[in-house]
């Protein structure tokens, strides 16, 4: 009876937990989800205005070869200006591996002012 028991619990502690093949967002998707939004090239994403008003030279996410992981990791955990600090809950360690290797991978876009000209 005992086996039983403990069998039975098994098999509902088991349907219990996360799908072992539940597909994660990629770092693509993580971009676009979570830094789409503000590093876009363009008018409308603040993050890139910003850096364009800053004078930076390439102020877009997308592309940039200039970006060191630990960077990258330290800015997403800390935040930095504007930028509010996401928490290991919000984005993984692995997550944010994602997305730096999407930016590092990904075909620049035309950069586009970010700012109307005067």
């Amino acid at each position: 009876m005992k086996k039983l028991a403990i069998l039975s619990l098994v098999v509902v502690l088991g349907a219990c937990s996360k799908a072992p093949n539940a597909e994660q967002p990629d770092g693509e998707e993580n971009y676009a989800l979570n830094c789409a939004g503000c590093h876009n090239p363009g008018p409308g994403h603040p993050a890139t205005m910003l850096l364009e008003q800053l004078g930076r030279p390439v102020p877009a996410l997308i592309g940039r070869k200039d970006l060191e992981l630990d960077y990258l990791r330290s800015v997403v955990r800390q935040g930095l200006i504007e930028m509010p600090p996401f928490r290991s809950t919000e984005l993984s360690d692995e997550q944010i591996e994602d997305i730096y290797k999407y930016i590092k991978s990904a075909e620049p876009p035309k950069q586009a002012p970010a700012l109307a000209p005067e």
